[in-house]
């Protein structure tokens, strides 16, 4: 593969993961409105439902797209402390963060979570950290099925996924973590042909395809209930292909180059943009009074990028603070604070 050939593909990427991080932290700003009943119930069903329908598997195929190429590149033992490096441990230094925060300002935040700290935060994680750990345990099973045959890993994965979905344990984050292997599955079988990667990132007609598959299930997944397996797996898919698409328009202009910043950095983000969100809604209603959900929404997620930005740029300029998005001993590279991949 030529070097203008794998910039151009972690370009769009990193596009995807821009509008990724976008979604998930206006995800999260519109549930706090919601507990905090600072926004209209009707907006808030069809907003959260349409984000939630397709962003996390998204992330879940972009990070399967490289799981292939860091399993062949660093062999079990240091793909595997990799990814101690970069989902375990900012997944501990960001849960006692963020528990210590809540706990200290539990008067004023949704949940009113009780003044301790309880050990059930690192195995029933709160908040986005479930994906942090749902992300580790699918590289975990992947890295066994891939160990047991590289050519039938992805179809072990696939097997794996019909099993539990027909025989779930309802395990919290065990439930969360095979319902999402397919996802992953998806994207290392995106790995495995460029043919179709490129179909997706560059062709107008697959994308309209997907356009259509993703509207049509998406008035299922809004209107029916969902207990079926293509009830969830049309929106998520059809929907991640298509902001797939649009990544790839995207990267070949100018204008959506803080995309691409957004999704270099996404990892950073993810970590700190709860803290940021739900800061500016207790001093938005509780220390301003305003009630208008519009400027919520709008300072809410810019706060949510913005903030969590800074916070990181300011860490890692920082010789004492880089430790909290960096393992220490971690080299650090330019793609450090990324979605881990």
């Amino acid at each position: 593969m030529s070097n203008n050939t794998a910039a151009a593909r972690l370009n769009w990427v990193d596009h995807a993961k821009g509008i990724g991080i976008i979604l998930v932290v206006f995800g999260h700003v519109i549930k706090g409105l919601n507990t905090a009943n600072l926004i209209d119930p009707v907006f808030f069903n069809y907003a959260v439902n349409f984000v939630y329908s397709f962003h996390m598997p998204l992330f879940f195929i972009l990070s399967g797209y490289f799981f292939l190429p860091g399993f062949n590149k660093r062999g079990n033992k240091y793909f595997l402390v990799n990814k101690l490096e970069t989902i375990v441990y900012p997944f501990i230094i960001w849960v006692l963060i963020q528990s210590f925060i809540a706990l200290r300002l539990s008067a004023l935040t949704n949940s009113h979570v009780k003044a301790r700290f309880s050990l059930d935060y690192f195995y029933r994680p709160h908040d986005q950290f479930w994906f942090l750990m749902a992300l580790f345990l699918i590289n975990l099973m992947c890295l066994l099925f891939f160990n047991i045959s590289k050519k039938w890993g992805v179809l072990i994965s696939v097997i794996v996924w019909v099993v539990y979905y027909n025989f779930p344990l309802i395990t919290d984050i065990f439930d969360r973590t095979y319902l999402n292997l397919i996802y992953f599955a998806a994207g290392i079988a995106l790995s495995q042909s460029g043919k179709v990667t490129k179909l997706l990132v560059n062709n107008i007609w697959a994308f309209l395809f997907n356009l259509v598959i993703f509207a049509s299930s998406l008035y299922v997944y809004f209107h029916y209930p969902r207990t079926a397996w293509y009830n969830e797996i049309f929106p998520q898919l059809s929907g991640s292909f298509v902001v797939i698409y649009l990544s790839g328009l995207c990267s070949n202009l100018s204008f959506f180059k803080f995309l691409e910043y957004l999704g270099i950095n996404s990892m950073a983000i993810y970590l700190v943009h709860i803290l940021a969100g739900s800061g500016t809604r207790i001093i938005l209603a509780t220390f301003l009074h305003v009630r208008n959900s519009a400027v919520h929404i709008v300072l809410g997620t810019l706060v949510g990028l913005m903030a969590s930005l800074l916070l990181y740029n300011v860490a890692m300029k920082t010789k004492y603070l880089s430790w909290l998005f960096i393992f220490p001993l971690r080299r650090k590279s330019k793609h450090a604070s990324a979605m881990p991949a």
